[in-house]
């Protein structure tokens, strides 16, 4: 078993950090956590007074190629001598990187358009699928998140995201989301689903004027508390889209570039969507976001009418090109596969023994624990689920603030360069930790 740590956080390092930040900055940023970092390096993370911790949280699932890959770095140093940006002119990096994104993609999905952010790429995605179409409504499912901006929140379902930002864009249809782990009596995952897809179809007929342009969804829900749908029910949404001459956005902003175990977590569902957003783990850090979707969606697109400063800008090709090549030539996705695996067999037996961890769930490593107040009645415990997440950090292990529409889900989602010996390390904390509560 892992010796655990007890660090006193924040150190005097760190508090003068926060102080600072407490006067300055402001306070719509996430809630502000003990732990202030200074460094980090593969999957572990250090902070300002000299303390190491395992890193569960790969940076909000940035990090896949694990903070700092030696690559990746020396691809962004050799590139920030030459040219940092030239806003929309032709360099080659752009021109590698975009053929290199939509070489990675199903066949048809063959055209980039290169971001700054995830939220930003949304926004782009849906007024994509507007102008292509010529109509204007979207479905979106309750809990999801797509990001912050207008058109990000608006297609979201995540109320907490959205609480006092009203009026939100109009055409903006809801339709419920799978919940596997909060099914009613006599309910069945096949019941759930089926439920879910009718509920598509009666929207179109209570909600619509007749005018859907597409339907938005995350290949699994994150923000919502890393709710995963099966493959059955992802393949009724990508039926119903066809038969009724809806385009399908794949939002995979988070789930990309190995962190499921594929390479794209569309792969799991045997779909391909018509437009995919991808984020986060294609660049290590850097700010990166692309929109892949078939030529014919893209073709109705006027020059200048979607482009971005930063997009595209040589120095985070530089870091995609660069992350790619690792993440494909080193198979983080299969490494991702194998950790998840193991973590989530670890992670369920845990949950038999301790009364208030109700639910494991996730795909590869983005897996999440959900704290009940009772198994039975499942009512959600977000007071534990805070407390669990600071002692985590001042027993060493490097975890996010919790998720989930009600505050209460752990999500655990370390870089896809760890080792079994490092997960079990960070396992062997968590399970010691539940000890307390």
């Amino acid at each position: 078993m892992t010796a655990i740590r007890n660090y006193d956080l924040p150190g005097p390092k760190a508090r003068a950090v926060l102080e600072t930040q407490a006067k300055f900055l402001s306070p719509s940023i996430s809630t502000p956590m003990p732990l202030v970092w200074e460094r980090a390096e593969d999957c572990r993370v250090y902070d300002v007074d000299g303390n190491d911790f395992i890193d569960f949280t790969s940076g909000v699932l940035v990090a896949n190629t694990g903070h700092c890959h030696p690559k990746v770095v020396k691809a962004i140093q050799d590139q920030a001598g030459l040219l940092l940006n030239c806003y929309d002119s032709a360099h080659p990096l752009r021109s590698a990187f975009v053929e290199r994104l939509a070489g990675l993609m199903p066949e048809d999905l063959d055209r980039v358009l290169l971001l700054s952010s995830g939220s930003e790429a949304i926004d782009a995605a849906l007024k994509m699928a507007r102008v292509s179409t010529g109509r204007d409504e979207i479905i979106g499912f309750d809990g999801a998140f797509h990001g912050r901006t207008y058109g990000a929140m608006s297609a979201g379902g995540l109320a907490g995201a959205r609480q006092g930002f009203g009026p939100f864009l109009p055409g903006i249809l809801r339709a419920p989301f799978p919940d596997y782990y909060r099914m009613q009596p006599g309910e069945t995952p096949e019941s759930v689903d089926a439920h879910c897809l009718a509920a598509l179809e009666q929207l179109l007929l209570s909600q619509s004027n007749g005018d859907v342009a597409a339907l938005i969804t995350e290949t699994y829900q994150g923000g919502g508390g890393s709710l995963v749908p099966s493959a059955r029910f992802m393949r009724g949404v990508r039926d119903f889209c066809d038969r009724h001459g809806i385009l399908l956005i794949l939002d995979e902003v988070q789930a990309s570039f190995g962190r499921t175990g594929r390479l794209f977590a569309f792969e799991h569902f045997d779909i391909v969507p018509d437009i995919v957003v991808v984020g986060k783990g294609i660049a290590s850090g850097l700010p990166v976001a692309a929109v892949v979707a078939r030529t014919p969606i893209m073709a109705g697109l006027k020059p200048g009418s979607l482009s971005s400063t930063f997009g595209g800008n040589p120095l985070a090709c530089a870091a995609g090109l660069a992350s790619i090549d690792v993440i494909v030539e080193d198979d983080l996705s299969g490494n991702a596969a194998r950790i998840g695996t193991h973590m989530t067999g670890r992670l369920k037996a845990l949950m038999e023994r301790h009364r208030l961890v109700g639910d494991i769930r996730g795909m590869g490593l983005s897996l999440a624990i959900e704290f009940v107040i009772d198994k039975e009645t499942k009512q959600p415990n977000p007071e534990v689920a805070r407390g669990f997440v600071e002692h985590l950090l001042r027993s060493g292990l490097c975890v996010m603030a919790p998720i989930g529409r009600n505050g209460n889900v752990l999500r655990i989602a370390p870089p896809l360069t760890i080792t079994r010996e490092l997960a079990d390390e960070g396992l062997d904390i968590i399970e010691a930790s539940l000890q307390a509560f």
